[in-house]
């Protein structure tokens, strides 16, 4: 079957072998160069290409092509900060309800890299996913005769108990005595879940009290603090340029996610 006039220019020029051009050194004159075929010279302008076009000379000095190749690159880093905090009960927290759960008043804050803690609510909300290490120490006093136990323990906003630690009737002396009690827990917590310290008292008049810091030998104290285990990271991602004229890199940070 013969083929068209198109087809044959097609494949004449799939088997024509391209011709390398060569570089030669210095400027040629215009009996060098054949009309209509360049040549490339190395001058002191740098590379400059000719032509001969109705028997005048012409040039173009050639440009160093900037071939450059941009890639993302993203990488997981640890922020340097980590949520930590601690607050302390700093007036006492008098008469507190029997039968019924109480929020425990830690109303003074003393750590707090992640501003977590709230005063008026006395809960401290996650701002970053992971595990963390929670603890509390509770000074209280002024049982009442009437009260069968007591028991003092963490609470999230799921309702979930931990740390918990009980008081029952025989570890007290009656509307005196200061009882202390602490403990502490490793919890997988996310952003947003809060945290606290409750008090249920069994029986007995609304009297028992939460004993604020007190410095001395004859001291008390009431603290409730934590601190995130695991790394807070985040993503970073950097553009970097490969290659070009410059053969340089750059860089553009990204910023933290929790």
């Amino acid at each position: 079957m013969p083929i068209s006039k198109t087809e044959r220019i097609a494949r004449k020029l799939n088997h024509t072998k391209q011709e390398r051009i060569q570089v030669s050194n210095g400027e040629p004159s215009i009996n060098e160069l054949r009309i209509g075929v360049p040549v490339v010279r190395s001058t002191a302008e740098g590379l400059v290409e000719y032509y001969r076009h109705k028997n005048s000379l012409y040039k173009k000095v050639l440009d160093k092509a900037d071939i450059a190749r941009t890639r993302t690159i993203t990488v997981d880093k640890e922020a340097e900060t980590l949520p930590i905090f601690q607050a302390y009960v700093g007036s006492n927290q008098s008469n507190m309800t029997a039968d019924s759960e109480v929020t425990l008043q830690f109303n003074t804050v003393s750590i707090d890299t992640a501003s977590g803690y709230t005063t008026g609510t006395y809960l401290y909300t996650i701002s970053a996913s992971g595990i963390y290490y929670l603890y509390y120490n509770v000074t209280i006093s002024n049982f009442d005769s009437g009260m069968t136990a007591g028991q003092i323990q963490m609470k999230d906003g799921s309702g979930n108990y931990f740390a918990i630690c009980r008081i029952d009737d025989k570890e007290f002396t009656a509307d005196s005595a200061y009882v202390t009690r602490n403990a502490n827990a490793i919890v997988r917590l996310k952003v947003g879940e809060t945290v606290k310290v409750t008090y249920y008292q069994t029986g007995g008049d609304n009297i028992a009290d939460l004993i604020r810091n007190i410095s001395s030998t004859a001291g008390a104290e009431s603290i409730f603090g934590g601190y995130l285990l695991t790394p807070k990271t985040f993503k970073e991602t950097t553009q970097v340029t490969e290659g070009g004229a410059s053969g340089g890199s750059g860089g553009r940070p990204g910023g933290p996610e929790d």
